[in-house]
């Protein structure tokens, strides 16, 4: 489990702060969907979890311990995979040989298995890949060291239309019941059919009150509480939270007064609660 206890963050003095007193709590065998605008603190709450950054009060624990001591009990069951990868000058082949150890539960089979899928050669120069190449490499690798926290950043960003589509078969495929996996991207539609749990977060600021989390609710919440449909221009709006025009008429998100169950539209139900339509 991972406990986020009234943490603060700004990075120099003279800055914002990207978090006031943020609380949070993730739980195993779950995929979380850490959304928000640019420059609310999505990626610098994932550096704060592995102990590259440090809170500047409150606390962080992951199965008891504290990434900011950076321990190998814990380093060894943690993998992030950063939005930006900068690959050392070798061949994947001995990146594994050198790297996989650190992993008590690293699978070669579930490596070859995401490599085969995504067509990428053992021998291949790392330094020397394209963006959407390192993406698939770091994500097959992380995937393979079936560490129970899997932190990833805009993982999608750079892969194709098909590699997107594998991505997602991956993540269903290879994730262990006792893991918790933390993505954190702006492309929703890579990754809706995924998450078990949505978290908006948004800046902290004198109007809200110092929240830094917008939204924070299970996809199986959400499902009871709104219902999201497509309606002709013509009928009332009513009972609609939020609605979008689109080329069949409206798409609106509508309290779930029936107990209907409906495809969550993710990127509607980020504007609605960015915009302050929907809550949670």
């Amino acid at each position: 489990m991972i406990q986020i206890q009234d943490i603060s963050y700004q990075y120099d003095k003279k800055s914002a702060k990207v978090f006031d007193e943020l609380s949070l709590s993730f739980d195993e065998g779950k995929i979380y969907g850490l959304l928000g605008k640019n420059g609310v603190g999505k990626s610098t709450l994932l550096y704060l979890l592995c102990g590259l950054l440090h809170p500047r009060s409150g606390n962080i624990f992951i199965d008891g311990q504290e990434p900011r001591h950076r321990e190998p009990q814990l380093l060894e069951n943690l993998f992030f995979v950063p939005d930006e990868v900068a690959m050392p000058h070798t061949t994947l082949r001995r990146y594994v040989s050198l790297y996989a150890p650190f992993y008590p539960r690293f699978s070669e089979d579930v490596l070859k298995s995401c490599l085969a899928d995504f067509e990428m050669d053992m021998d291949a120069r790392l330094d020397a890949l394209s963006l959407g190449q390192k993406k698939r490499v770091m994500v097959s690798f992380a995937l393979a060291t079936q560490c129970r926290v899997l932190l990833m950043d805009e993982p999608t960003n750079g892969l194709d239309i098909p590699a997107k589509s594998l991505f997602r078969k991956m993540v269903a495929r290879h994730t262990q019941e006792d893991q918790i996996i933390i993505i954190s991207t702006h492309q929703v539609h890579d990754v809706d059919s995924l998450l078990d749990h949505i978290i908006v977060l948004s800046e902290p600021t004198a109007e809200n009150g110092q929240k830094s989390v917008l939204f924070d609710a299970s996809m199986a919440d959400v499902q009871e509480k709104f219902a999201f449909l497509y309606r002709s221009a013509a009928d009332d709006e009513g009972e609609v939270l939020y609605s979008e025009p689109t080329p069949q008429g409206r798409a609106v998100i509508v309290a779930n007064s029936d107990g209907r169950e409906t495809t969550v539209n993710l990127e509607m139900l980020f504007k609605a609660v960015v915009q302050g339509k929907v809550k949670g």
